[in-house]
């Protein structure tokens, strides 16, 4: 996560917490508010709704600190505020906490930062691939939860059509964890992918991202990293809400099928998953063509 604030020219330093590791017991994390006290902040923005975080924050002698409003952190916050309902996006809800206590946000897109050095490694990395293709695209067919990725042979059938007709590259990406997954899609394939499953930091993959002409994906970060780029980008979606976590950006496509479940429904104990199998590759094609059109 680290990676994502890298090189950003508004932020001056990067402090992290790691609860699950680094900072996991009661001494650690008094260091760690130990160290924050240190630096003389005057306010710090909870984001989080953690009551550990609130606590430290309280603890490393942070004046001014402003959260949501919540039971349980409601003595540990100098301003509270209400709030939002639970159906608006989440880049909202968080950008709200910084509007109700004065602060005028002008451009609501979001963005990553790249070193020139990214930059130069990308390039470098997909010259080779340019040389023998007009169009680079990027699929990532995973997601964190089973229920929201599309089937793999519909990636598979997808991938082959857009090598076939448009003689486009198809980078696969990923993380290990992944890598079955993206096997299994490159087997049932005809013609021949480039697999890119976990061979890039965070950073490496926001740099090859932003030479690509298409990215299609689930529900997920890279689809996130690929809107904040503004790349064209097209994802699929099931059961969660792209009104609430959609990847935000002029050139996102969002795609849904499916008039037999009320969406978006969360519910890890769907047993056919017909959200995502409804989509078919045929309207996947269509859209991906309609955003390089665009392009």
């Amino acid at each position: 996560i680290r990676e994502v604030f890298e090189n950003n020219p508004y932020i001056d330093e990067i402090i992290v917490f790691d609860e699950r590791t680094k900072h996991k017991s009661i001494i650690a994390k008094w260091k760690f508010a130990v160290q924050l006290r240190k630096k003389k902040f005057d306010t710090v923005f909870l984001i989080h709704r953690s009551f550990t975080r609130a606590l430290i924050c309280w603890l490393a002698g942070i004046k001014i600190r402003i959260g949501y409003w919540r039971l349980k952190n409601i003595f540990i916050l100098t301003r509270r505020i209400k709030p939002q309902s639970d159906d608006v996006h989440r880049q909202e809800y968080y950008l709200n906490l910084f509007e109700k206590s004065g602060i005028a946000i002008a451009d609501r897109t979001p963005y990553i930062f790249l070193s020139d050095e990214i930059r130069q490694k990308s390039k470098d990395r997909l010259t080779s691939i340019c040389s023998r293709h007009p169009l680079l695209v990027g699929i990532q067919p995973a997601a964190n939860w089973e229920l929201k990725r599309w089937p793999k042979e519909s990636f598979s059938e997808l991938s082959d059509k857009l090598i076939k007709e448009l003689n486009a590259a198809i980078i696969l990406i990923g993380t290990g964890q992944d890598s079955l997954l993206i096997e299994e899609i490159i087997e049932k394939m005809k013609q021949k992918p480039y697999n890119f499953c976990a061979t890039t930091t965070i950073k490496e993959l926001a740099g090859l991202i932003e030479n690509m002409n298409l990215f299609i994906s689930n529900d997920s970060g890279p689809a996130h990293l690929a809107a904040a780029l503004g790349i064209p980008t097209l994802i699929l979606f099931g059961p969660t809400s792209e009104g609430i976590t959609a990847p935000l950006g002029s050139k996102v496509k969002i795609l849904r099928k499916n008039n037999e479940c009320r969406l978006p429904c969360y519910l890890l104990t769907c047993n056919n998953n017909k959200c995502m199998k409804s989509i078919k590759v045929c309207d996947a094609y269509a859209e991906a063509e309609k955003l390089l059109k665009n392009e």
